[in-house]
């Protein structure tokens, strides 16, 4: 097995801390603001998959000590404001950090969009406007009945959720376009609008609501933050000691390429298959498991 690191990888890891560091810093400045009576400044942190944008967001608010909820934001938005409103409910009078994960399928069109809009804006509260019975909700004793019938609308259809002592930091694979890029991608057009320049234009303000942290990365970089992870942050808790990482690192390095995936969840289930098989014809494993 390969016993150390070369100089090219160490560099590597050094140039991925700075950007884990980075996202680690917006984490800890958004708890932070848990214990002041600032307005919250919510959170949009972009960057690619694999990266561990939760996993290090998770556990910089952890170390925190403040209040904090997860929630994916890959669900319908029925369900999304559900959850929030039950949030909302049962901290009525304290304040919260959310942390909102993948949130591809509530970014998906104009109308949801429009909904995060009024949700991290100015009145900080979302909506969910279509009739409902309670009773699909579960008895009159269950959080979701009880959490919805606290937040109905006065019209009796629909419900609207008061957000205001919520914090959001949402972590995404989708980068937010600037102001121009509607307008950018409409003049490659002759002009015209496409549907690529309306939802750009849908999500644009996003941003302006948000401090946003685009962590684009290099293949060095996502490589030095896996490391860095793995060998500092107690990922691959399956391996027997630090050689057996650095093995599974040098392998990821030199087959960078040629990867199914390469994330930190890719670092861990190959060190559960080491831990499983053993070393002899580990490579022969790896190659069967891990490469295209």
């Amino acid at each position: 097995m390969i016993l150390q690191l070369s100089s090219k990888q160490k560099a590597a890891i050094k140039a991925g801390e700075l950007k884990r560091n980075r996202l680690i810093r917006a984490t800890q400045q958004a708890a932070n603001q848990v214990n002041s009576n600032e307005k919250p400044i919510h959170y949009y942190i972009y960057g690619p998959s694999g990266i561990g944008k939760t996993y290090q967001s998770m556990k910089a608010i952890k170390e925190s000590g403040v209040d904090y909820i997860s929630v994916s934001g890959n669900i319908s938005m029925y369900n999304f404001v559900l959850k929030l409103a039950i949030i909302g409910y049962e901290n009525r009078n304290n304040k919260v950090v959310v942390v909102i994960d993948d949130c591809d399928e509530i970014l998906k069109d104009a109308k949801t969009i429009n909904q995060m809009k009024e949700l991290l804006g100015e009145e900080s509260k979302i909506s969910y406007n279509k009739r409902l019975h309670l009773n699909q909700l579960g008895d009159e004793d269950s959080i979701p009945y009880r959490a919805v019938e606290y937040w109905m609308n006065s019209n009796g259809v629909g419900f609207t959720v008061d957000c205001s002592n919520m914090t959001f930091i949402i972590t995404s694979n989708i980068r937010l376009p600037y102001d121009s890029t509607a307008g950018e991608i409409e003049e490659k057009n002759g002009g015209l609008p496409t549907a690529r320049s309306t939802k750009a234009r849908h999500l644009a303000p996003i941003r302006g609501r948000c401090e946003t942290k685009d962590l684009d990365m290099t293949m060095e970089e996502k490589w030095g933050n896996l490391a860095s992870v793995c060998l500092e942050d107690g990922a691959c808790q399956d391996c027997n000691n630090e050689q057996e990482k650095i093995f599974i690192l040098d392998y990821i390095w030199n087959n960078w390429d040629n990867m199914k995936e390469t994330s930190i969840r890719t670092a861990e289930k190959m060190a559960r298959t080491l831990k499983l098989e053993g070393a002899d014809g580990i490579k022969d494993a790896f190659d069967a498991d891990y490469l295209k």
